[in-house]
């Protein structure tokens, strides 16, 4: 079974490659190339493979275009151009099982996962740190960037970002706002069961009170929802 969800991944990912162009750019706009290590400065009617990260400074954007499809990566985000792009509800489950298969041997070891990228170590994780050292609020300028992607219409894409960057920067599993964020948003797109799970790991974050009432009204919200089925 598994080999089938790997399987089948792979297909989504290699499937459809496209090409984006780097449009009316402000400030600092950088790009991150396939498996480089390297951060090069973004120049306007640049063109990039989906697999490039984009990353911009503060009081920076720019504009991504491919064909009619417009995205403005607004100021201290990063996002990876393979997510600008539409999924299914079946597309957004099977990633998220994937998701949830990666990180299973994790749990299962934890002085082995010390050792690696999830943890902030330096082995690994080169290849998502900007060279100027922003390695701590990196995790946020992802999760900005998966933010832009749901207001933008790419709710299901943005869930897999967000799922990724939790895993990828732990520090951004405790900002309850991402995580009520994308909790709601997995709610919006029907997925009720991992919605709850999402609110109910939620409950053990340190939130405020407006926090704790939002949390268990939409869990109360939930739980009727799934009663019925």
């Amino acid at each position: 079974m598994n080999k089938v969800i790997l399987f089948l991944f792979l297909f989504y990912c290699f499937n459809f490659a496209q090409t984006y162009k780097a449009e009316k750019i402000k400030g600092s706009v950088k790009a991150q190339i396939g498996s480089s290590e390297n951060w090069t400065e973004v120049k306007e009617n640049t063109e990039f493979k989906e697999n490039t990260l984009i990353m911009t400074g503060k009081n920076s954007s720019v504009r991504l275009s491919h064909g009619d499809l417009h995205f403005t990566l607004k100021e201290s985000s990063a996002l990876s151009l393979s997510r600008l792009r539409k999924m299914s509800i079946d597309e957004l489950l099977l990633a998220l099982a994937m998701e949830d298969m990666i990180n299973a041997p994790k749990n299962n070891d934890r002085k082995k996962s010390e050792s690696t990228a999830v943890y902030g170590s330096k082995t690994g994780s080169s290849r998502d740190e900007p060279e100027e050292r922003e390695a701590d609020n990196f995790g946020i300028k992802r999760m900005n960037g998966a933010v832009q992607l749901a207001e933008n219409g790419f709710k299901e894409s943005a869930s897999v970002t967000a799922k990724e960057t939790f895993r990828k920067y732990p520090d951004t599993k405790n900002k309850a706002f991402y995580r009520i964020y994308f909790a709601n948003v997995l709610y919006e797109c029907g997925l009720y069961a991992e919605a709850f799970d999402e609110f109910r790991e939620i409950k053990s974050l340190e939130l405020t009170e407006k926090e704790k009432s939002e949390v268990d009204d939409k869990m109360n919200l939930l739980s009727k929802k799934l009663t019925t089925f």
